[in-house]
């Protein structure tokens, strides 16, 4: 695409911009501040030469808006929103939601590494968005570690639909490639262009390859050469590249990366499925608590006694366990955080503004209400002594049978409807104190 080279704007319609945080397929990216809702937000800003036709001009505002097209109604955890979009001067926007965060690519390139266990979690979350994308006849064609954001927070975020095509079939239009070839299918790399929704399927897979290897799946000096390998050979084994690698895993990268389209998952849900069966499966390294000792903690805690054995068994399967030592910060005031924890051995102090206003023990549960509104955290929980958590996350939670899920949020209306009254008599107690003064 030819985009001017020009200084950082300071601002672009109502919004503020604040600073470059990077450049995607049709455009410099910034982040900048809308004064009206109060929010922080992403702007893609793209501006075209003057000495091009007027006719290829319009095609690339074409292009350029169709990420709006493509992505503006779309709602999705996993999907980054799509607030506004417009035209100002020669510079043509898109205002999107801003994640704090960085791209996929940094935990390939860079030197951040990531478990098996988050790497499954990161594409499961992946899968689900793109199933939800393609519910909506959306097949995205550019699927790559550097269009995938991780917050902060360690939710997944499906980013840069400029090149998304809309239904399913043959796409005979495009007649020169679009996109990054290094994760695109073979059919995709044809002369035919045919694309499905098991198109995505494959990047993803691909995806999932490269968190796995910390490299691509293949590379070469050429496009020619690139097409050529991905077309007829296979990526170098998982299993030379990282030995520990989990055969289940493997198998699930090889089934979604299959050269002929049919022989891969059906479904991005089919494929979240397969990824949810790993949690049951893996096994991390160096587990300070085993599987069986997990259950024996959870069957005995409070919190659990009407979860029959079988759910014991599920809950354990999606969940991660952590420790943190006395002293240590668990959780921080004004946060997001897409978890709550069960406490199974130890104690935290719940903190707010510096003062401790309450103390947890072994079965207590925090970080529900967070986990159900999506809201900031309303208190710092610091660990009061060596503690041990388990701690489950919204993709995790979905792993879970619905059975269990439903006695999961029994409980937490349980203790919601405990603290209300206990919150309740205080203020009847407060208000009687002030009576008798």
């Amino acid at each position: 695409m030819q985009v001017k080279k020009k200084q950082r704007p300071t601002k672009i319609a109502k919004y503020e911009i604040k600073r470059r945080i990077g450049r995607g397929s049709m455009g410099v990216v910034y982040e900048a501040y809308d004064p009206f809702v109060q929010r922080t937000v992403a702007i893609k800003i793209a501006h075209y030469q003057d000495n091009i036709p007027e006719t290829t001009k319009q095609r690339l505002r074409e292009a350029f808006f169709s990420e709006v097209y493509s992505a503006g109604k779309m709602q999705h955890p996993s999907v980054v929103s799509v607030y506004d979009a417009g035209q100002e001067g020669d510079m043509n926007y898109i205002v999107m939601e801003f994640v704090d965060g960085v791209t996929l690519q940094d935990y390939i390139s860079g030197e951040r590494t990531l478990s098996f266990s988050q790497i499954i979690d990161i594409i499961y979350q992946c899968a689900k968005g793109l199933d939800y994308v393609h519910r909506q006849g959306v097949i995205h064609r550019d699927l790559k570690p550097g269009n995938i954001m991780l917050s902060v927070e360690g939710e997944v975020k499906i980013m840069d639909f400029s090149i998304a095509h809309v239904d399913v079939g043959f796409d005979g239009d495009d007649s020169e490639l679009q996109g990054s070839p290094m994760y695109m299918p073979p059919e995709q790399l044809s002369e035919e262009k045919r694309l499905v929704f098991q198109s995505d399927i494959y990047s993803l897979g691909a995806v999932m390859y490269a968190l796995l290897a910390r490299k691509a799946p293949f590379k070469a000096s050429s496009l020619e050469s690139l097409i050529y390998k991905i077309s007829n050979l296979d990526p170098q084994s998982l299993l030379e590249i990282r030995p520990d690698t989990p055969e289940h895993v493997i198998e699930i990268v090889e089934k979604a990366m299959q050269k002929i389209i049919y022989d891969r998952y059906e479904t991005a849900k089919s494929f979240a499925s397969a990824l949810g069966s790993c949690y049951g499966r893996l096994r991390e390294v160096g587990e300070n608590i085993d599987m069986q000792e997990k259950w024996k903690t959870l069957r005995y805690l409070n919190f659990f006694k009407d979860f029959n054995d079988n759910q014991i068994t599920d809950v354990v399967n999606a969940s991660e366990w952590k420790e943190y030592t006395k002293g240590e910060i668990i959780l921080t005031e004004g946060e997001k955080e897409t978890s709550f924890y069960i406490i199974s051995k130890g104690g935290v102090e719940v903190v707010r503004k510096d003062t401790v206003i309450g103390v947890m023990k072994q079965g207590d549960c925090f970080g529900e209400i967070a986990f159900m509104t999506r809201r900031p955290r309303v208190a710092t929980i610091k660990a009061r002594t060596n503690v041990s958590l388990m701690c489950v996350s919204t993709s995790l939670m979905e792993q879970a049978p619905v059975e269990t899920q439903l006695q999961y949020y029994r409980i937490f209306l349980e203790n919601l409807i405990i603290r209300l009254s206990q919150a309740t008599d205080k203020l009847v107690e407060h208000d009687k104190a002030l009576s008798e003064i």
